[in-house]
């Protein structure tokens, strides 16, 4: 599995590694200059290989030849911590993010809530006004009933 994720954001997989200097240039079966990558796979993390620089399901040819020895002892068991520890951290951020994003969006639906009491309260005072008025009217109204009766 090749990607061209680094191994920052990705635990599983592979990835190209463009920066490799002092390394041989091996050619691939169909002659080209074989691509080195970084494999980041729980079994073989930061593991580098050599493989076709062109994809397989492009007309590349299905070259692959392991680039170094795999980790092995205490190297093996501190990388492969380090990547869980680095997947727990991911998966921890995720929820910090989603999080921030909650409240954010009650933030704003705060807002709107506010805003809207606070235009209910301000219907609720012109509509006392109102009120007011028409009782003040339907009184006048009865007064000059009895007046003019």
């Amino acid at each position: 599995m090749t990607t061209n994720e680094s191994p920052n954001t990705k635990t599983r997989g592979s990835t190209s590694n463009e920066s490799v200097k002092n390394w041989d240039h091996k050619h691939c079966l169909c002659g080209r200059i074989a691509r080195v990558n970084t494999l980041w796979t729980l079994t073989n993390p930061g593991r580098r290989f050599y493989t076709c620089s062109i994809a397989k399901d492009v007309q590349g040819c299905h070259f692959f030849q392991w680039a170094d020895e795999g980790f092995t002892g205490r190297a093996f068991d501190v990388i492969t911590h380090l990547n869980h520890r680095k997947i727990y951290l991911e998966e921890k951020l995720k929820l910090v993010e989603q999080n921030i994003e909650k409240r954010r969006i009650l933030k704003e639906e705060k807002m709107q809530l506010i805003e809207g009491k606070q235009t209910l309260e301000k219907e609720i005072k012109r509509l006392g006004r109102q009120l007011k008025l028409c009782a003040f009217v339907d009184v006048a109204a009865v007064v000059l009933m009895l007046l003019f009766w």
